[in-house]
């Protein structure tokens, strides 16, 4: 699974074969096979370990109050999704791209991973925001975070490092949880 990893950071996801990463790690590909089905199998395999150390990295914001901390918390929440997903972002990318080719497994799979990040900003942005908009504004949230990670390892994009493009995020990210109801 380290090696699909590994080669997904640095080709992309359709040239990848398990020839290859067999190759990778030193044996044959029906080895390979006694494991995972296909490369498809490796990459749902890993982000399952996504799935759970996201969750494990937001078990502090669960609770919503992250949110009246301002600007500071929102920043706190930001960090720790981007943070959490730094080693998984060859997994990120490969999910959000076959989840918006409609591939059902990876459809399932891109929601359990960015399912931790959506509960967190739902319970946030309940008290101040309806419950139609709430949702529209959370997974609007959400989508930016798959793409910010996404861009990660991008250096400057549009004149913005890695830095300022979290601020950003983390912009957004406070302006929802503190919009009042109209």
């Amino acid at each position: 699974m380290d090696a699909t990893v590994e080669l997904l950071a640095t080709r992309p996801y359709r040239d990848i074969k398990v020839v290859d990463v067999a190759r990778e790690v030193g044996t044959s590909p029906a080895t390979f096979y006694q494991y995972f089905p296909d490369i498809e199998g490796v990459v749902l395999e890993a982000s399952r370990l996504l799935v759970k150390e996201t969750t494990a990295a937001l078990g502090d914001f669960t609770d919503g109050s992250w949110s009246s901390d301002g600007l500071a918390g929102a920043t706190r929440l930001v960090e720790a999704v981007l943070d959490g997903w730094s080693n998984h972002l060859p997994v990120m990318r490969v999910l959000s791209a076959l989840a918006a080719e409609r591939e059902p497994r990876f459809v399932k799979a891109y929601y359990a991973a960015t399912g931790p990040v959506l509960k967190v900003l739902t319970k946030a942005t309940e008290p101040t925001t309806p419950s139609a908009e709430s949702k529209e504004l959370v997974h609007a949230l959400v989508t930016g975070f798959a793409a910010a990670a996404g861009q990660e390892d991008a250096g400057n994009v549009r004149g913005l490092n890695k830095q300022q493009r979290r601020q950003g995020l983390a912009r957004l990210v406070h302006a929802v949880v503190t919009t009042s109801a109209a």
